[in-house]
């Protein structure tokens, strides 16, 4: 058989069996980040098939036209507008899936090379595992940003600076509330009603940052819509709620559902009213001059932030052709190398700033 064949086949191979594995690897992906997990859970994942943009309906305002009437009395007619748009980009992904001609060579035989195709599938789902959540939770600080309250943007690729990944929380929920920004094309300086809910602790003790908490939590929870129910904060600030509580296992979750959708076991999840708290290693230190944001484990800010969530005005949206999928593998011919790549198109989106806060500044050294 000639060389080009023997190629050919061997891409088909690993092609069809990494096809198997792929819905696997797009639910792991997606269920190691716990704010995509939370959201798929209750059913804020939206598939699309396509458009230039992402656009999600805004209501900025109520109907006035809502009132009491009786009989035959005259109904209110008035012309209502209140309703608008946010526009959100693409964001794209890829993760590759390569093997050498050396690596394939050494593991003749279907059974050895798809046990090597297992491998390099779990390297490039860690991978996009790492890359999506560093994108969506962590962010980059803006490239000249200065002072504290840095503003937060999307990460840039690595090969292309100028193309942008998804938004992260950072940035739909800004510790600056009325920064001059647009998120979703619409600037919260300018309109007050786009405007998340923020404010700075100065709490020393337990109970001061509980009813810091209560506070931010109340001005998330006015007006319809709920309350916050998802907390995410990074992982000193979970420590210390977590200190505060005494062995009161009622702040525990105990949802087999929602350990379910989180993972992990009841003690990693606690609860602060209606809210559930997770952390994570890479929630940025939001208020401080100096802070950090890298890849993978975080390093441990000097202050600690919470994000107050209201998954009803927030979802993410992926591209139904793009959801972590695999290609075909392909032979190039100047490489002696069998590759694919996982894409993923997509993007993280909001509906209502206002049901959505952040607590920064916490003081990680609260004892009692």
């Amino acid at each position: 058989m000639a060389a080009t064949s023997v190629s050919e086949v061997y891409d088909a191979v690993l092609t069809t069996t990494a096809r198997r594995m792929n819905r696997e690897i797009s639910d792991n992906i997606s269920r190691s980040n716990k704010l995509i997990a939370w959201l798929k859970g209750h059913g804020k994942e939206r598939t699309l098939s396509g458009g230039e943009r992402i656009k999600v309906g805004l209501m900025y305002e109520q109907n006035s036209g809502a009132d009491i009437y009786s009989g035959y009395g005259q109904l209110d007619t008035t012309p209502q507008d209140g309703i608008t748009a946010a526009f959100f980009p693409w964001s794209q992904m890829s993760v590759p899936i390569t093997i050498s001609g050396l690596e394939r060579r050494q593991n003749n035989g279907e059974e050895r090379i798809i046990n090597l195709l297992e491998t390099k599938m779990m390297q490039s789902e860690i991978s996009g595992m790492e890359l999506l959540n560093n994108c969506i939770v962590g962010g980059r600080i803006v490239s000249g940003a200065t002072g504290s309250l840095n503003q937060f943007s999307s990460r840039v690729g690595t090969l292309d600076p100028s193309v942008s990944g998804p938004l992260p929380i950072p940035a739909l929920v800004d510790a600056n509330a009325s920064r001059s920004v647009s998120i979703g094309e619409i600037n919260g300086n300018t309109e007050s009603w786009w405007r998340n809910n923020a404010q700075a602790s100065s709490a020393s003790t337990y109970s001061g940052l509980k009813q810091e908490f209560n506070n931010v939590y109340n001005d998330c929870r006015r007006g319809v819509g709920g309350p916050p129910d998802l907390m995410l904060v990074d992982q000193i600030t979970w420590e210390v709620y977590f200190g505060s509580l005494h062995n009161q296992e009622r702040y525990f979750v105990t949802n087999q559902r929602v350990i379910n959708i989180l993972g992990g076991a009841e003690e990693d999840h606690l609860k602060f009213r209606g809210s559930t708290m997770v952390w994570d290693e890479v929630i940025p230190d939001v208020g401080t001059t100096t802070a950090d944001v890298v890849d993978g484990i975080g390093t441990i800010g000097q202050q600690g932030t919470a994000y107050f969530l209201n998954s009803r005005y927030l979802e993410y949206d992926v591209h139904r052709d793009a959801n972590w999928t695999q290609t075909p593998f392909i032979t190039p011919v100047n490489q002696d190398a069998t590759v694919a790549h996982l894409l993923w198109q997509g993007q993280l989106c909001m509906s209502n700033r206002r049901k959505h806060g952040i607590l920064y500044d916490i003081d990680l050294t609260i004892a009692a």
